[in-house]
C-alpha cells in the first residue's frame, strides 16, 4: 500500500507535457505566426537556443505569437508553465524557393496550331513565369497535348506541374499554373527586314553581339548564329520597349542548340523553323516599358553553338528593340543592356537586310527537256543592305527562306518520272525541304553531285506544280544547286567518313 501511495505522489509530482496547435513553425523573413498552447498553467515562460526570431506569450498562456527577423536559419522554442508542463517547438525561417505562378492566358497563332508544338509552348511560357532563387531547382510536370490541333478562334486550357526545391537553404515549393490558351487569326506574317547576326561569331566575353529595332512598318526576321569559346556563357535575346505605352509583337520562333555538332543544330534550326513557319505557329505578347521579355536564355559550354530564327511583327505600339547578348552563368541580364555592341571578327557577316521579295524563285521543268536548275546562296545576288552605309553581308543566304514555285509538265503520252535534287557546290552542306506539307531532309554532303530530295511520278499529258520552300542550314557551305532532272540522282548522302563523304578520314600511305 506504501508503494502505491508513493507512485501516486511521484506521478502528481512529474510534469506533463504541453500541447501545441503544430508540431513545428516553417516562417518567411518578417513572417509571423500564433499557435495555440492548451493545458499551460500561467505564467508561460518561452525561451530560445538561438533568438532567431521574437516571441510573445499571452499572459492566460494560452497563446504565444513569433515573429521572424530577416536572418535565415533554425532555433528551437521551449515552453515551460507554472507547474512545469513543457513543450519544444523546431522553428526555421527561410525563403520559400521561388514563386509559381497559379493561372495565366497566354495569346498563340497558328493555322492550325499542331499539339506538339502547343506542349512545348505552353512549358516554355511557364517557365518564364515561375521564378526561382539562387541555388534552387525547378521541375516541370508533363503537359498533356489536347487531342488534335487548335484552330484560329478557338482556346484550351492546360495545366502545368512545377516542384520547386530549395536543396536545403529554402522552403520547397508545390503546385500548378493553369494556362488558358487562346489562338488569336492574324494574317501570314511576311517580313521585310533580315538581322542576321553572326558576328562575332565565337563568344569569349559578356556583351551585346547584336542590336536592332523593330518597326510595326517593318516586319523583321532575326537569326542568330553563336558558340561559345571557353568559359561558358548564355546566349541571351531580348526584348525592350521605351515606350510608356504597352506594345504588342507577334513572334514565330525557333531554335536548336546548344550542341558541339555544328552540322546537326545548324539541321535541326531549318527543319523545326520552316515546319513552324508554314502554320504561322507564333506567341503574342505585351512589352511593357523597361521590363524586358527573355526571348531565348540558353546556356552554352565550350565549343558549343546555339542558333534561332524568330520573326517578329509589332501589332500595336512600338518599336521594339531587340539585343542579342553574351551572358556569364548568374549574371542579370538586364545589366548588359545598354553595353557597347562587341568588335566584329572581320568576317562582316552582321547586319540589317531587304529581303521583301528575296528568295522568291521558280523552276519549270518539262518532261523529255533539258534539266530545269537554280543555284542558291551564291554571292550575287545575295541579300542587300537595307541601308547605304551598311558593310556587312549575308553571303550563303543565311536566314532566307527561299520559295521555289515547281512547274513540271509531261507532254508525252506515257508516264515519266522526275527527281528535286540538291548539288553542293562549295563544301560540306546538308539540307532541308518543305513540300507539300511534308519535310525532306538531305544528310551531309560534299562531292559536287546531285542528290535526291524527292521524285514525281507524272502521267501522260499531266502537269504538276507544287512549292518548295527551304532556308540555308547553318554551318552548311552554299551556294547550292537546286534542280529538276530525269537522271535518278545519288538515293541518299553517304557516310559521314566515306571517302565521298563530308569528313572522309584520311588515307594511310599506300601498301608496300
Amino acid at each position: 500500500m506504501q508503494a502505491l501511495l508513493l507512485g501516486i505522489v511521484l506521478a502528481q509530482a512529474t510534469p506533463g507535457t504541453l500541447s501545441l496547435s503544430t508540431g513545428s513553425v516553417a516562417l518567411n523573413p518578417a513572417q509571423q505566426q500564433t499557435i495555440t498552447v492548451s493545458g499551460a498553467t500561467p505564467p508561460l515562460e518561452a525561451t530560445l537556443d538561438r533568438k532567431l526570431v521574437s516571441v510573445t506569450v499571452s499572459p492566460d498562456g494560452t497563446g504565444v505569437t513569433i515573429t521572424a527577423t530577416q536572418a535565415t536559419g533554425s532555433d528551437t522554442l521551449h515552453l515551460v508553465d507554472a507547474q512545469g508542463a513543457h513543450a519544444d517547438l523546431p522553428i526555421r525561417v527561410a525563403f520559400n524557393a521561388g514563386t509559381i505562378v497559379p493561372q495565366t492566358t497566354l495569346t498563340i497563332t497558328g493555322n492550325p496550331a499542331d499539339p506538339a508544338w502547343l506542349d512545348a509552348t505552353v512549358s516554355n511560357w511557364v517557365r518564364g513565369l515561375t521564378r526561382t532563387l539562387p541555388g534552387a531547382t525547378v521541375t516541370f510536370g508533363t503537359v498533356a497535348p489536347p487531342a488534335g490541333t487548335l484552330a484560329p478562334g478557338t482556346s484550351a486550357q492546360f495545366s502545368v506541374p512545377v516542384q520547386i526545391a530549395g536543396n536545403g537553404e529554402y522552403f520547397d515549393q508545390s503546385g500548378a499554373t493553369t494556362v488558358s490558351v487562346q489562338n488569336v487569326s492574324l494574317p501570314p506574317l511576311l517580313p521585310r527586314l533580315l538581322f542576321y547576326d553572326d558576328d562575332p561569331e565565337h563568344v569569349a566575353s559578356d556583351g551585346v553581339l547584336f542590336r536592332g529595332a523593330v518597326s510595326a512598318a517593318a516586319p523583321t526576321r532575326l537569326y542568330y548564329y553563336h558558340d561559345d569559346a571557353s568559359d561558358p556563357h548564355r546566349l541571351v535575346v531580348a526584348l525592350t520597349n521605351d515606350s510608356q505605352d504597352p506594345t504588342s509583337v507577334q513572334l514565330v520562333d525557333a531554335s536548336a542548340g546548344p550542341n558541339m555538332d555544328v552540322m546537326h543544330v545548324g539541321q535541326t534550326l531549318t527543319k523545326n523553323f520552316l515546319l513552324t513557319k508554314a502554320r504561322g505557329e507564333g506567341v503574342v505578347v505585351s512589352l511593357s516599358q523597361d521590363d524586358p521579355y527573355l526571348l531565348a536564355d540558353v546556356p552554352m559550354s565550350a565549343r558549343q553553338l546555339v542558333t534561332g530564327a524568330v520573326d517578329l511583327r509589332v501589332l500595336s505600339g512600338g518599336p521594339v528593340d531587340v539585343t542579342v547578348l553574351a551572358v556569364s552563368p548568374g549574371v542579370d541580364p538586364r545589366s548588359l543592356l545598354e553595353a557597347p555592341t562587341q568588335p566584329d571578327d572581320g568576317h562582316h557577316r552582321t547586319g540589317v537586310f531587304d529581303i521583301s521579295g528575296f528568295g522568291d524563285d521558280t523552276l519549270n521543268y518539262t518532261a523529255g527537256g533539258s534539266d530545269a536548275t537554280l543555284v542558291v546562296g551564291d554571292t550575287d545576288p545575295t541579300p542587300p543592305a537595307a541601308g547605304s552605309a551598311a558593310q556587312g553581308h549575308d553571303y550563303g543566304d543565311y536566314g532566307v527562306t527561299h520559295t521555289i514555285d515547281l512547274t513540271l509538265t509531261n507532254p508525252a503520252t506515257t508516264p515519266a518520272s522526275a527527281y528535286l535534287f540538291l548539288k553542293p557546290l562549295a563544301g560540306p552542306a546538308r539540307g532541308g525541304f518543305l513540300i507539300d506539307g511534308n519535310l525532306f531532309e538531305i544528310g551531309c554532303v560534299r562531292t559536287p553531285v546531285p542528290y535526291q530530295i524527292t521524285s514525281f511520278d507524272l502521267g501522260p499529258g499531266q502537269t504538276y506544280r507544287t512549292v518548295v520552300t527551304t532556308m540555308t542550314d547553318g554551318a552548311s557551305f552554299y551556294p547550292v544547286e537546286i534542280g529538276l532532272t530525269a537522271t535518278p540522282p545519288q538515293p541518299s548522302a553517304p557516310q559521314i567518313n566515306a571517302p565521298d563523304g563530308c569528313f572522309p578520314k584520311p588515307q594511310g600511305p599506300p601498301a608496300q
